[in-house]
């Protein structure tokens, strides 16, 4: 029984860790991390005021200026316009084009892409500040440690489940099994559907803190998703376990197995 209790503990752990990190890598997938990035990054730089800003003096500049390539002045990410698409666009395919390509700067660079001079520095607790430090973390370089860790959790839980299911005896290796799924996974539902629902409900309804929200409530989707089919799946080995061994009993060749020999 102990040996039992702590292989199963460990499975759980190992569990847990394993729906975070493959969380974690499903947040930084390019599919889903470019998207959460471009809202991130719009949020941060308040881009279309500031292309209406800017715009219209970099387009005067573009014009008298033999240079190919040019930035908006105030733009904290290193994003170059071509003098054709600084004339030929209009602003809102301009900011469009700026959030497209700041979002797969940060990506490839982290929260080095924010710092043009290596010399920037911003208040982390400032709003701003820590929606900056959030979406600098959604990078290739994240994903990548997200999908080792997420490789070394696999193989550890499948190592313990395997383990107990050695330990176990007959349907208790379904049930064990079923609860250290369970017990891995509930802590994590609990703990990600808090955060999502704190997060729904702080700030006000400025834009901007209305925009955080969204996008906080975007990425912390995901592990409540996970964990809550990890949870569902636990629960159903648990009532196999239960409800096979029944099934067993009426079975005709156990009837038969039951009789006394002549």
């Amino acid at each position: 029984e102990g040996r039992l209790s702590l292989v199963a503990s460990l499975c759980a752990i190992c569990l847990f860790l394993l729906v975070v990190s493959l969380s974690v890598r499903q947040v930084t997938a390019p599919t889903h991390a470019l998207p959460v990035l471009e809202s991130g990054i719009a949020v941060v730089t308040d881009v279309n005021q500031l292309v209406a800003d800017q715009a219209p003096p970099a387009r005067e500049q573009a014009q008298t200026s033999s240079d190919q390539f040019f930035t908006l002045p105030g733009y904290p990410l290193d994003v170059a316009l071509s003098r054709s698409e600084l004339l030929g666009l209009g602003e809102e395919q301009l900011a469009a084009l700026l959030l497209q390509r700041s979002a797969a700067l940060v990506y490839a660079e982290g929260l080095g892409a924010f710092d043009r001079t290596g010399e920037q520095s911003f208040d982390r607790f400032s709003s701003q500040g820590l929606v900056e430090l959030a979406v600098g973390q959604v990078s290739r370089s994240t994903h990548g440690r997200a999908t080792t860790a997420a490789i070394f959790f696999l193989l550890a839980t499948a190592l313990f489940a395997i383990l107990l299911v050695i330990i176990a005896a007959g349907w208790t290796r379904l049930r064990g099994l079923g609860v250290a799924i369970a017990v891995g996974a509930v802590p994590g539902l609990l703990i990600f559907a808090g955060l999502s629902r704190l997060v729904g409900n702080l700030g006000g309804a400025d834009p901007f803190e209305s925009d955080l929200r969204e996008i906080s409530s975007t990425v912390l989707r995901v592990p409540v998703r996970n964990f809550g089919i990890v949870v569902i799946t636990g629960i159903m080995l648990v009532t196999a376990s239960y409800v096979l061994p029944l099934i067993e009993r009426r079975l005709p060749g156990a009837a038969r197995d039951e009789l006394p020999a002549e």
